[in-house]
């Protein structure tokens, strides 16, 4: 995981995580991307993943959208929304969310070992 801080992803943890814990539950967030590399422009959008069962039974499409309106973010966001059980298939496939558990940065919860059912710890 990364070591070093970024001003937004500072931003989000004091301003906007405790609305999206208090809303959605959520027991993994992660950043990714260039903030949590530490290679952002200043202008470049914070990367989230949030993985939470209160996405059980909402499209996928429509998550990232109640996540952002609940949080009133005044800053660009990419927002990856994923139940516990979608969250364990994803990451151990190539793509995305692999990469995001990979080199990101956790906000909240912890990542249980990757391995075959890998299952997040409170």
């Amino acid at each position: 995981m990364a070591p070093h801080t970024d001003e937004r992803i500072d931003l989000f943890r004091r301003e906007y995580l405790p609305i999206l814990v208090a809303g959605f539950k959520p027991a993994l967030v992660m950043a990714f991307g260039s903030r949590a590399r530490g290679e952002a422009l200043a202008h470049s959008d914070l990367d989230l993943l949030i993985v939470s069962a209160s996405f059980q039974g909402v499209k996928w499409l429509d998550r990232p959208v109640r996540v952002i309106e609940a949080l009133g973010l005044d800053f660009g966001v990419d927002v990856l929304c994923y139940t516990p059980e979608e969250f364990a298939q994803k990451r151990e496939e190539l793509g995305i969310v692999r990469t995001a558990t990979e080199e990101g940065m956790i906000l909240l919860g912890e990542l249980a070992p990757s391995d075959a059912g890998a299952e997040l710890r409170g």
